[in-house]
This record gives C-alpha cells, sequence and structure tokens, in this order.
C-alpha cells in the first residue's frame, strides 16, 4: 500500500493491472487485477495474425512470475520460452481456445474481456508489462476463460503448458509467485464484487481514478493516467454505461480535480479525491 498525504489506497500493479483498495493491504505480494474492462463479443473472429515468432529476450526475467527464482533459475529456462509479437487490435487469445500455455507481457497493454450475447462487453482487468496471464488454463487444462486483445503494439514470452507444470513440480519459488498472486486475485474479486453491489457508480469512477493515479504518482500528491482507459472502457470495467462515466469525470473536472488532455488524465489533488470519494460513501 502506497501513503498519499496522510491517506492510502491501492494501486494498479504493473503487470496485473487494477487492484481493489483493500488487495494490497492484505498482502504485500497480491498484485491481481479482477475488474470487468473492454471486451469482445462471445465468439468474435479472430483478427488476422501479424503475430512474429522470435527468440526470446532476456526481458522475461523481470517478470514477476520469476520474482522469487534466482537468475540461474530463470535462464535455465529460456530454451524453451519463446518470444511473440502483436500489433494493435490483434486477438491474441480467444474465449474457449485450447492453449496451455503461461503468457508473460515484455511490453505494450492487453486487455482480458468478454462480451455477452446481448453484445454488452465486460472488461476483465487490463494487463501491463511485468504481468502475465495463461496460469489457470495451464493449472486445470481447461479452456480459455476470456479473450485477450492488444490494445497497444505488445511483445511477450510464452512459456509452454509442459514447462508451467513442470514448474509445479520442481520449483516451490515459482508455486510461492503464482500462489501468492491467486490470493491477491481472490481478494481483489471479493473487493470488487462488493463495489458492484454496494457503491454508486459515481463512487466507482472515483476509487477506480484514484487507483491509477495513485499507481503513477511520484510526489503522493498529483498523478498522471496514461493511456486513460476510454470512457466506454472504465463503463465495462465498473459495471456501468459510458454516460454515467462522462458526467462524473465532468463533475471531477469540474471540481479542478482532474484534467484531461487527449489520452492522458491528470488527477490535480489525489487528497481532494480521496476525500471525495469519501463524502459520496466510498472508502480509501
Amino acid at each position: 500500500m502506497q501513503p498519499l498525504g496522510g491517506f492510502a489506497v491501492a494501486v494498479t500493479i504493473a503487470d496485473k493491472g487494477l487492484v481493489p483498495l483493500s488487495a494490497i493491504h492484505a498482502s504485500p505480494h497480491s498484485t491481481a487485477g479482477a475488474y470487468p474492462m473492454t471486451v469482445i463479443p462471445s465468439s468474435p473472429p479472430r483478427a488476422i495474425s501479424h503475430t512474429m515468432f522470435e527468440q526470446p529476450s532476456k526481458d522475461y526475467r523481470a517478470n514477476k512470475i520469476f520474482r522469487h527464482m534466482s537468475r540461474e533459475e530463470i535462464e535455465a529456462l529460456a530454451p524453451s520460452i519463446e518470444q511473440r509479437s502483436y500489433g494493435k487490435g490483434e486477438m491474441i487469445l480467444q474465449r474457449r481456445d485450447q492453449d496451455g500455455g503461461v503468457y508473460l507481457l515484455l511490453d505494450g497493454l492487453l486487455l482480458a474481456n468478454q462480451y455477452a450475447k446481448s453484445g454488452r462487453e465486460v472488461g476483465y482487468r487490463r494487463i501491463t508489462p511485468g504481468g502475465y496471464f495463461g496460469e489457470i488454463s495451464a493449472i486445470d487444462g481447461l479452456p480459455r476463460s476470456a479473450n485477450i486483445v492488444a490494445i497497444e503494439d505488445s511483445r511477450l514470452a510464452r512459456l509452454p503448458q509442459s514447462l508451467v507444470r513442470r514448474l509445479f513440480e520442481d520449483s516451490p519459488r515459482f508455486m510461492r509467485a503464482l500462489l501468492e498472486d491467486m490470493a491477491g486475485l481472490t481478494r481483489s474479486l471479493t473487493d470488487r464484487l462488493f463495489e458492484l453491489t454496494a457503491v454508486s457508480v459515481a463512487c466507482r469512477v472515483d476509487i477506480e481514478i484514484l487507483r491509477l493515479a495513485a499507481a503513477n504518482s511520484e510526489d503522493g500528491q498529483t498523478g498522471v493516467i496514461h493511456p486513460c482507459p476510454t470512457h466506454a472502457e472504465l463503463a465495462a470495467l465498473l459495471g456501468s454505461q459510458r454516460e454515467p462515466v462522462t458526467r462524473e469525470l465532468n463533475r471531477l473536472a469540474s471540481l479542478e480535480i482532474v484534467r484531461q488532455t487527449g489520452r492522458t488524465l491528470h488527477v490535480l489533488d489525489l487528497a481532494a479525491l480521496a476525500a471525495e470519494i469519501e463524502r459520496i460513501g466510498g472508502e480509501v
């Protein structure tokens, strides 16, 4: 948890995206986010692939899934890891795919999402560099539960399922990181369910903006979100519609708490935003 001018908030972890306020407080290793975000129809056509297969760089060593492993242990995995590049808008995995590998994000930005039959988008979380996905299917061998889409040009490293399952057996340090992250995800889902049922849309918008800004604050007083999710993405993330999200962001701008320039959202006063959350019924 990061102290910000006398109050504390959870932040967006570099690899797991959006983390509820209590998730990090409960566990210093909890970095999983589990919020809905931007989605794609239940069976969308797969984008034309521009995937490039490359030799793995050393970037994968910094991924959080390896945080408890030694350099030597990580280096020994190199022959089994392949690197892939995807263009903006390209679908990396589709819901119900049988791929059992674990993917590590090296550069770029990804979105885990799904579409209802009605066409409504449900986004689960953003995945930022240092994050990973695919561990659930690697564990149980079942199809993918969500789409993964590149919302920026992205590079990934892929660990095949056979390697991951060998690490389950042979590397307690690998398993420790995985279990810590899954515990964080469980806590995040609990907080998310509470917020969806007990907190107003306006308050959920404010909480999410505070989380994102706190993750990018250098002085503990202000923060910058770039690229900021679109209003539609935030709505999908928060279980709402675009119009209420737009109204709340406009209200925060009128209070001079936020200022938007293109895809960059400046939070001018984190303490004022936290106070506003408390005023309208939320917690920080």
